[in-house]
């Protein structure tokens, strides 16, 4: 069974953080972000890997304990919660260049940016409205859904915010855009936590 990758989602806070250095600090702090950022997708990239590793090692281990049956329901709803996981790494590749766009402060450059961010929302406003939910994780997945839904949501804010910055404006959600940031990064992250645990039990 597909061992969920857990210390994606975790680093999307991180990487939203650091981007409001660049898009609203200048050539300095966008320096300064950029480093940040390089070594954190470094970290993210071994994390990932270590987990990848860890995963093939469990599944070899379950199969060769028991014969699955093919097609297994809670297999493949585990592939659909991975794409969360795959959409993460895709907004931290991105916001890596926009990281680097800062250091040069062409502003154009990096609101275009801003909406391939905002596009790495799809996987999750696709896992939102997602139907097909194996029996015993019913429970679980109504809240991740909920949480791919508000991040989601939040991830327009975000770049609403980010793009206001890069035109020398103040948008009315900066004042609490840290704390959403973390609050909805947090219940994402413990919802997939929740969603592989119950689907653990079912084994």
């Amino acid at each position: 069974m597909l061992k969920l990758k857990t210390r994606v989602i975790p680093a999307i806070a991180a990487a939203m953080a650091l981007s409001m250095l660049a898009g609203c600090g200048g050539k300095d702090k966008a320096a300064d972000a950029t480093e940040a950022t390089t070594t954190l997708a470094e970290t993210t990239t071994e994390a990932t890997a270590a987990e990848e590793t860890e995963a093939e090692e469990t599944t070899k281990a379950e199969e060769e304990a028991t014969e699955a049956p093919a097609g297994d329901a809670v297999a493949e709803y585990l592939e659909e919660v991975d794409s969360l996981n795959k959409g993460a790494e895709e907004f931290v590749t991105i916001m890596l260049e926009f990281m680097q766009q800062g250091q040069t402060e062409d502003v154009d450059a990096m609101l275009e940016t801003v909406e391939k961010i905002r596009g790495t929302k799809q996987p999750f406003v696709d896992f939102s409205v997602l139907e097909s939910v194996p029996e015993g994780l019913e429970e679980s997945h109504e809240r991740l859904a909920k949480a791919a839904a508000d991040y989601a949501a939040f991830m327009d804010v975000y770049c609403d915010v980010l793009t206001a910055g890069l035109n020398g404006e103040e948008h009315e959600a900066t004042a609490t855009i840290e704390q959403d940031m973390t609050d909805t990064t947090t219940e994402l992250s413990e919802a997939m936590i929740a969603v592989q645990e119950a689907a653990d039990a079912l084994q």
